[in-house]
């Protein structure tokens, strides 16, 4: 991984780079998850006895460990390359304002915050590994007593309740996780929008803190070094509201309004699974950017939920 102090180093120049590397572990997970389901097809089918189990339920455990283990790998040699290549790229537009001094080397709280979104994103994918071995040893030892109970009690036979049970399992598939609504999630579903949420919010972070260093590091209030902007790529929802417009990081700004008005704060993103990131607006090279209009700002997701159903409902 490379250092602080020698970011020319990076691996990756784009986000679109490292956004393929995630996507190669993203897809990891969609394999691991379609082995598992086939296993547990395969236990269903067989009818397998207790020893029979055990040694399927090893096999999705070899499975998870792997995930686990890819996960880590990828933890430590990628996912930083999301803050490091923020750093870099407001120390290139930053080393062309004038009177900015260049930053040396770089402070402990940059190294904190990687860490700790480091531990933070392993210890989740771990824990849904975990809680999904529970869950196939649940659907195991279940699918195994209502095929006995249905054939002994209802006569019910062998190949019926056999189909009925695979077509449970393919509809519920297994959960990696259960949210505060009871919806279920299975590891594929929620690998994909835990990572792709939590690279957005640490390249965002970054950019953030970076950005912040420079303005510590001036003996004035310089704006150059206290607005974003928020990416473009054509959004359909809501956060077209947001794209292209600019915001202050401190607050300070007399024409931009606060990132604090941005929904979902305290989360440097706009809702989870978001792909837009915070990019540095150099007003002195720009000119004035865009406002949010006033009645966008400082909204909850819930309510600009509402607003685009209303919205799309007109035009239905």
């Amino acid at each position: 991984m490379a250092e602080f102090n020698n970011l020319d180093d990076l691996e990756y120049e784009s986000l679109e780079e490292i956004d393929k590397e995630t996507e190669n572990l993203i897809i990891k997970y969609i394999i691991a998850y379609t082995l598992i389901l086939k296993h547990l097809q395969q236990q269903i089918n067989q009818g397998l006895n207790e020893k029979q189990s055990q040694r399927l339920l090893k096999k999705i455990q070899s499975h998870l460990k792997k995930l686990d283990a890819d996960a880590l790998k990828y933890v430590k040699n990628v996912f930083p390359s999301y803050y490091l290549l923020s750093l870099k790229n407001i120390d290139t537009v930053a080393v062309d304002l004038q009177g900015v001094k260049k930053i040396k080397g770089s402070k402990h709280a940059h190294k904190q915050a990687l860490k700790q979104a480091q531990n933070d994103l392993y210890r989740d994918l771990a824990k849904r590994t975990q809680f999904m071995s529970v869950q196939a040893k649940r659907i195991i030892r279940e699918n195994a007593k209502e095929l006995l109970t249905a054939m002994i009690e209802d006569g019910t036979s062998q190949k019926k309740i056999k189909k009925e049970l695979k077509e449970k399992l393919l509809k519920s598939g297994v959960s990696s996780f259960v949210d505060a609504g009871r919806k279920d999630w299975t590891i594929e579903r929620y690998s994909d929008m835990l990572i792709r949420t939590k690279s957005r919010i640490l390249y965002n972070q970054g950019t953030m803190n970076r950005l912040r260093e420079y303005q510590e590091n001036s003996d004035t209030y310089n704006e150059n070094l206290d607005l974003i902007q928020i990416s473009n790529h054509g959004a359909s929802d809501w956060c077209s509201l947001y794209e292209d417009k600019v915001f202050s990081i401190s607050g300070k700004s007399e024409i931009y309004p606060s990132i604090e008005t941005l929904p979902n704060q305290g989360f440097p993103t706009l809702h989870p699974n978001c792909k837009h990131v915070f990019l540095p607006y150099i007003s002195s090279l720009r000119g004035k950017g865009e406002t949010v209009d006033k009645k966008y700002q400082s909204l909850s997701i819930s309510e600009l939920n509402k607003i685009e159903y209303q919205s799309r409902k007109k035009k239905a």
